[in-house]
């Protein structure tokens, strides 16, 4: 793997992300830089506004899903890139946490890609046996 915490995948007109984590909230995480990372420059992002969010679903398979899904809704409806995630507190049902960006301005972004949502194809939450969490998500695009 690269010296990211996240690889991204091949995948039939979408794309995906393979992702690691050292506890669950590292995991979140790295998930939502990899989302980040995948829309745009996040060098080119300074941090300038702040969202609160609090999710909750059924599983975390799903709160992933929804927590990713609410990345790309905020940044959609409010047109804002992040740069970065803060996770106040995570459970396996849960998540409040706070993400951090700014407007979104073109003559300023590097954007690479527009991702429409998360899919459940192919989706996997598991901890190893030497307590490392990885997760993969494949991106509807």
């Amino acid at each position: 793997m690269n010296n990211k915490p996240f690889e991204y995948i091949e995948h039939t007109a979408d794309a995906g992300m393979c992702v690691t984590g050292d506890t669950l909230k590292s995991l979140f995480n790295n998930a939502a830089q990899g989302l980040f990372e995948m829309m745009a420059v996040v060098d080119t992002i300074d941090e300038t506004t702040s969202i609160d969010l609090k999710i909750n679903a059924d599983s975390i398979e799903y709160l992933l899903v929804a927590w990713l899904d609410e990345l790309i809704f905020q940044h959609e409806t409010a047109e804002l890139f992040f740069k970065r995630t803060e996770i106040a507190s995570i459970n396996e049902s849960e998540i409040i946490a706070t993400a951090y960006g700014e407007p979104t301005d073109f003559d300023k972004h590097v954007v690479y890609t527009e991702i429409k949502a998360v899919t459940y194809h192919q989706l996997y939450i598991k901890q190893n046996p030497n307590g490392i969490w990885e997760a993969q998500v494949i991106f509807d695009l």
